[in-house]
């Protein structure tokens, strides 16, 4: 399991401003396909996106990096980012390999990221050899003690996870989320509003409250996968990611953005990928 640990500070007055890309899915070689979809072009495409957006603080990343596990993928994410001069904050999920020390990318692999009115906290989903997500002991307290500051404080926290805290509407993909994902949200109950979870793995857009709790998902910045779905099955819409505003009173705002000069068609007979 990938370590998160250290603290980041952004200096972001009065608002900021990060963007959650996921599932980047590079592979081993540039130009690698995930069902139909070079992931680099596709990737490419999104950060251009990002460049057309007014200033962002930070970029949070929120699992499946890589593809197939090889380091020269984590290499050339961090290369596609470079570009956009922002800070980048990843997350593994059950596509990134395990128990890799990732030398070299370690700056990229923070716990937590203070901005000026908010706490950002990255939660590590990833258990090693399962699709599944599950958050171990050490990843709830140190939820259960970033809560109890924040209740003290008076600071709303931003949760960032791979895999969804509960259930999405999709039947497959519902099989797939964080096991003890109720627990985590049990804990997050008490700052209601003020807390705020984003998550990958699940390559569409989506919206719930749990506990009082906001939950989003976001889409993948290669494939999408179909809303409302009983099994796997590929949507047409275009790559993307989330622009999160997070204000000083506390309240937020976010939206989608999707490429739109460029098209990336999935393989629509495609049934699934390892």
């Amino acid at each position: 399991m990938t370590d998160l640990s250290g603290e980041a500070t952004l200096s972001t007055e009065p608002v900021s401003r990060v963007i959650q890309l996921s599932d980047t899915h590079l592979m081993r070689e540039p130009g690698g396909v995930l069902v139909g979809i070079d992931t680099d072009r596709s990737l490419a495409a999104v950060c251009r996106l990002i460049g057309q957006q007014p200033a962002i603080d930070a970029l949070l990343l929120t699992g499946d990096l890589a593809g197939d596990e090889s380091e020269s993928a984590y290499s050339r994410l961090r290369d596609s980012l470079a570009a956009l001069q922002v800070p980048s904050f990843w997350l593994p999920g059950n596509h990134d390999a395990p128990q890799r020390q990732y030398a070299g990318f370690e700056t990229h692999f923070k716990r937590h990221i203070r901005c000026p009115h908010w706490d950002i906290l990255m939660l590590n989903t990833q258990r090693p050899g399962e699709v599944a997500g599950c958050l171990a002991d050490a990843e709830l307290a140190f939820l259960k003690a970033a809560v109890d500051h924040s209740l003290v404080n008076h600071r709303p926290v931003l949760v960032a996870t791979h895999h969804p805290l509960a259930g999405v509407g999709c039947q497959w993909l519902d099989e797939q989320v964080v096991r003890n994902g109720a627990e985590a949200l049990s804990i997050l109950e008490p700052l209601g509003a003020r807390a705020v979870v984003i998550s990958g793995h699940v390559h569409q857009e989506s919206s719930q409250v749990h506990n009082g709790v906001r939950c989003f998902t976001v889409p993948s910045t290669c494939v999408q996968f179909a809303p409302g779905s009983q099994q796997f099955k590929v949507d047409d819409q275009s790559p993307g990611c989330r622009l999160i505003e997070l204000y000083e009173d506390g309240h937020f705002e976010t939206r989608i953005l999707r490429v739109d000069d460029e098209s990336f068609p999935a393989d629509r007979l495609s049934t699934g990928y390892a």
